[in-house]
């Protein structure tokens, strides 16, 4: 597998000499205020987390985790473990947070953990990270009707901590499987004149065992390695590349 490296560039024909420009509305935004029971798991960067791809990647991080498949509903993990849903009521009103699923482990107990990392794979399907190096990939059910039941199909310790950066839901020969986009900042000992650091993409594939329905395995695992962050970074619709906007390259490094 190789990662082709392409320069984007302005195709001028396209734009339109004549454009003023976007103008701002004056109606206010809608601002909710809400008093929780449990604060946010907020984690800050520790002291040996000092560079800009730290801050990049985990230093501005949104607690707040939109599902772009019922765009009134959002989501927050607390301290106490427990991934909670608003809704969006009213313009001026939000729901009551109710609990939709809790971590089966204390990952207050973990140092060097990351945040924990939510993404909306499908309509029933999310992929979350609780931040310590282990992967969940959970069935939620229609999560438009509530109260969803959510059932973890997959969890596996992966080495150090990471965040997810997207997923996909595939349907193949009738064989599901989920597609999920890692992100790890690892330590290089051999870096004497950069940061120290480099920016590790791992593209995991969790497939259904044909022989049990409720059974997932990985069944790809690609690794990707580079210098910076990216600005974006997907997998394709299809499963069969990544698109990734970097200021820095990557290469493939390994992938089974």
């Amino acid at each position: 597998m190789e990662a082709a490296n392409c320069s984007l560039r302005v195709k001028r024909p396209l734009l339109d000499p004549r454009f003023e420009g976007y103008k701002l509305s004056l109606e206010p935004l809608p601002c909710y205020q809400l008093e929780l029971d449990a604060a946010v798991a907020e984690v800050k960067l520790r002291d040996d987390q000092y560079t800009l791809e730290h801050m990049h990647a985990f230093g501005m991080y949104n607690y707040l985790h939109c599902d772009a498949w019922y765009q009134d509903s959002v989501y927050y993990i607390d301290n106490l473990g427990r991934i909670m849903n608003l809704t969006v009521m009213l313009d001026t009103a939000l729901g009551k947070p109710r609990e939709v699923f809790r971590l089966p482990t204390d990952v207050t107990a973990y140092d060097n953990r990351l945040c924990a990392s939510i993404h909306f794979t499908s309509p029933s399907w999310v992929t979350l990270s609780d931040g310590t190096g282990r992967l969940y990939v959970i069935g939620t059910g229609d999560r438009g009707n509530s109260p969803e039941k959510w059932e973890i199909m997959f969890n596996e310790e992966l080495g150090n901590p990471f965040i997810i950066i997207h997923s996909i839901s595939l349907l193949k020969a009738e064989e599901h499987s989920v597609a999920i986009l890692l992100l790890r900042i690892e330590k290089e000992e051999l870096d004497l004149k950069g940061s120290g650091f480099y920016v590790s993409l791992e593209w995991v594939v969790v497939t259904k065992k044909k022989e049990d329905s409720k059974k997932y395995e990985i069944t790809k695992h690609h690794v990707l390695r580079g210098k910076s962050v990216p600005h974006y970074a997907a997998i394709e619709p299809n499963g069969n590349g990544l698109m990734i906007v970097s200021y820095k390259s990557f290469k493939v490094i390994s992938g089974d």
